[in-house]
């Protein structure tokens, strides 16, 4: 090691507070950029392994293969997996209650084709004979057969075949009995030794439940499932195999193109959005680095501007001064780069046990694994590098250019006229003596004063903008939700069956509607706005939608707007809102008719016309109606009304509504309702979504965003603050002689804080002045992005802007306090004849 070499490490070891600081700040840094690069690896790797548990572990599957001709594939050296598969045929289900799917779709797989096929156990084992079956769990459900695991099944096995002898697959939907049969059938019993999830290659519009059991022998053809050694190659591959076989590439293979585009081997979008966003936040990471570790080096050359003057002086040339400041860089980089690599590493794997966690419900059985390769690691190595290289650069420039005179003077750091440190009256006044001097030496050292005020303004920038970003997410997670007066509701039923479900406990509050339209002469009421749409719209039909409420809810409703309940019979309410899209994209909302409160109007329904007196104009939609739109407006009325007034019983020809409900305990009646659903064959249609679920799923993936946002944010603004903290103490410290000197001419301990309070709150205020309108604008950038999609109007960032205003001041004041009460522990004498290290 040479002397100068000799000298750096020396220099680091005796300013070790410093040393430290930018060792932190290099091992966040390059955490972020392992951490971003584990990330992409493991989303990719999860995305990859959940493919082959949902579809199956394989690139490409041939039909139809002759058993002799088989050897093409599993003798072939670029196939490193193969595993056969083979339809047996198809048989009726006794008891089937589904009238679509009246069969079942009998596959035999042989042992790897059943552990790399997709096929998910549930409960019981995998078969290991040609008698033993698994049957898919949604059998049950779907069917209405109770089969169990230890059941013997028989079942009559033949080929779907029309009556004209058209051969049908799983692709051709059930017809019925007269126009399909089954032909060449034979009987075969079947143990049933386990339960699958639904297999992924079973449509929703395939005739059969698609049941497995074990291959024994392979018959005259089979199909063929292979995984080649290199994907990339697998165009090739195919092409030489159905060659071979004499197989038709188009017709008789099938690809498994999900698999492969996540191996990156065809292009896909997730993947291709993941590296985009992966390579700006990498961008942004290295550039905020390269920033403020940069600094660290330029407080390493100030420091030692009088030793390289010296050294230049006796021979050491430019290039070896240059070469010394960068040997520094990579010196502190040796610690820095493996620990940054392990807390990254480490970060991402509690990241993601969390994600899991939180999206469990969301996932489906799918789970985020950590998976890092040695390429993701050696890329953050060298960005870490090349980071640590560019953040050496500038400041090694500058020591190469050190003249010995200037240097071993001390003024090359400070040259401004005199003019330029003029302060204000005002500063005098309110100051003193020391804020005079304050704001002078802030303007002496304006690099080191512009590197703080930057780091600062970096973090208040990120921060404000990412701030904004989350709380759009969050009111956009449940904009499609907060308008609703109901939480869940039931589809697929009828009056009868809803109000059976009514009466469930834990229904608060429901209703159900049903739709038709009457005869209306519209322009006849018109107003000014509702003429000029109508016009726009002349093949319109002269109707208006009626709205026919259940008689419990449509009491309450008119309740809430006034109107007694005992009048519900009677109650016509009018909602005719009329919205227009303007050419410079806004919209505008008026009334469509020119009707009053109290006010009678002529419709007809099946030509019977009626005169009817319009109780209330509201836009207050009732349950179930707040965000449908229909473009000639709707009367909202009750079941009894339509008796009195139309002689009508709401029938099938009106189309009836979901049964909306709003509970205080969704989950609990959601449960309850899907029990009966199972129960009870009267409820089979049924279907129960639960609106609660789904805002709870999109704000635990806002958290999982919030968490890797807020992380972001966190590391970019520790990285900040280690720079700021490594400016300020060691500005302080270079300055200690200055303030020792000021004390000796009588400056007191009263005078002395105040100015440093001073410069604290010059470079927080700078800093607020600058980042705040930077972090606004952000906002307001992402609120615009946001706006083409879902417009809320724009949220000033308030709580942002506050909670920056005391971040800064903290950060800045802890710094100078503990930079004060170093200085204030030093013997003047003492620290005016030292030089620093």
């Amino acid at each position: 090691m040479n002397i100068l070499n000799k000298f750096t490490v020396k220099s680091l070891k005796l300013n070790k507070k410093r040393t430290i600081v930018t060792i932190i700040g290099i091992i966040l840094s390059t955490a972020l950029i392992c951490g971003v690069a584990g990330l992409v690896s493991s989303f990719q790797n999860s995305l990859i392994n959940w493919t082959k548990y949902k579809d199956g572990n394989y690139h490409t599957t041939f039909y139809g293969v002759e058993k002799e001709k088989t050897k093409y594939i599993t003798e072939n050296q670029k196939v490193a997996k193969y595993f056969f598969t083979n339809q047996v045929g198809w048989a009726k289900l006794e008891g089937c209650k589904n009238e679509s799917k009246p069969y079942v779709n009998i596959w035999e797989y042989d042992k790897t084709a059943l552990e790399n096929y997709g096929i998910n156990l549930k409960e019981g084992r995998l078969p290991q004979n040609a008698n033993e079956i698994l049957i898919p769990e949604h059998i049950k459900t779907n069917a209405r057969v109770n089969l169990k695991i230890g059941d013997k099944i028989t079942f009559n096995v033949g080929t779907r075949q029309t009556s004209d002898g058209y051969d049908l697959n799983g692709n051709n939907p059930y017809i019925d009995d007269t126009e399909e049969t089954l032909v060449n059938v034979e009987e075969k019993v079947y143990t049933i030794v386990g339960e699958i999830e639904r297999w992924n290659y079973e449509t929703y519009t395939s005739p059969g439940y698609i049941v497995m059991t074990y291959m024994e022998n392979i018959d005259d053809k089979v199909n063929v499932s292979v995984l080649y050694n290199e994907p990339k190659e697998y165009i090739e591959i195919n092409k030489n195999i159905c060659t071979n076989t004499g197989l038709n590439e188009e017709i008789d293979t099938y690809v498994n193109s999900q698999l492969l585009r996540y191996q990156g081997v065809m292009s896909e979008i997730t993947l291709n959005v993941l590296y985009t966003i992966a390579g700006i936040i990498i961008i942004i990471i290295v550039v905020s680095s390269i920033f403020v570790i940069r600094n660290s080096f330029s407080i390493s050359v100030s420091e030692k501007n009088r030793q390289y003057g010296m050294l230049a002086s006796i021979g050491a040339t430019s290039k070896q001064i240059k070469k010394n400041v960068i040997f520094e860089g990579m010196l502190i980089g040796l610690i820095a780069i493996p620990l940054g690599i392990v807390f990254g590493i480490i970060a991402i794997i509690i990241l993601l046990q969390v994600v899991n966690y939180l999206l469990a419900d969301m996932l489906s059985g799918m789970r985020f694994m950590y998976s890092i390769n040695w390429v993701a690691i050696l890329i953050s190595i060298i960005i870490s590098i090349i980071t640590i290289y560019l953040s050496c650069l500038i400041p090694a420039r500058k020591a190469a250019k050190i003249s010995p005179i200037e240097s071993i003077r001390g003024n090359n750091d400070i040259k401004i006229k005199s003019k330029k440190l003029k302060t204000s009256v005002i500063t005098k006044k309110l100051f003193g003596v020391g804020g005079v001097i304050a704001s002078k030496n802030l303007k002496r050292s304006k690099k080191k004063y512009r590197t703080t005020v930057i780091s600062l303004v970096v973090s208040i920038f990120i921060f404000i903008s990412l701030s904004s970003f989350l709380t759009i997410g969050t009111k956009a997670s449940t904009f499609y939700y907060m308008d609703f007066k109901f939480n869940m509701f039931v589809l697929n039923g009828n009056a009868d069956i809803y109000e059976e479900i009514a009466k469930l406990d834990n229904v608060d509050e429901y209703a159900y509607y049903y739709e038709t339209s009457l005869d209306f002469d519209k322009a006849k009421y018109a107003s000014d706005f509702g003429k000029n749409r109508f016009e726009q719209n002349p093949y319109d039909k002269n109707s208006i939608a009626i709205i026919i409420y259940n008689n419990e809810y449509f009491k309450k409703y008119i309740k809430e707007l006034g109107i007694k309940e005992e009048n519900y019979k009677s109650a016509v309410i009018l909602i005719d809102e009329g919205r227009q899209s303007n050419d410079d994209g806004s919209k505008t909302i008026e009334r469509l008719y020119k009707i009053k409160n109290g006010d009678k109007i002529n419709v007809a329904k099946d030509e019977k016309i009626r005169e009817i007196t319009i109780t209330k104009c509201t836009d207050n939609s009732p349950m179930g109606q707040e965000t449908v739109y229909h473009d000639n407006g709707k009367i909202i009325v009750s079941e009894d009304f339509m008796r009195e007034v139309f002689d009508e019983v709401p029938n099938n020809s009106y189309r009836i509504s979901n049964l909306l409900i709003e509970s205080k305990k969704a989950q609990e009646l959601e449960n309850r309702i899907n029990d009966l659903i199972k129960q009870n064959e009267k409820y089979f249609e049924l279907e129960v979504q639960n609106y609660e679920t789904y805002i709870k799923q999109e704000q635990r993936s806002l958290l999982v965003i919030k968490i890797f946002l807020y992380g972001f944010i966190t590391v970019i603004t520790l990285i900040g603050v280690t720079n700021i903290f490594n400016t300020i103490t060691t500005n302080m410290i270079l300055r200690s002689k200055e303030f020792a000197m000021l004390k000796s001419i009588g400056m007191t301990t009263k005078e002395f804080n105040r100015m440093i309070r001073l410069e604290s709150i010059m470079y927080g205020t700078k800093s607020l002045l600058i980042g705040i309108p930077l972090g606004i604008l952000g906002s307001y950038g992402i609120y615009k992005a946001f706006a083409q999609g879902i417009d809320f109007g724009y949220m000033f960032p308030y709580q942002a802007v506050i909670v920056s205003i005391i971040f800064v001041f903290i950060i800045v004041g802890i710094t100078m306090k503990y930079s004060l009460n170093r200085i204030n522990k030093q013997n003047i004498i003492e620290t005016i004849r030292e030089d620093n290290i």
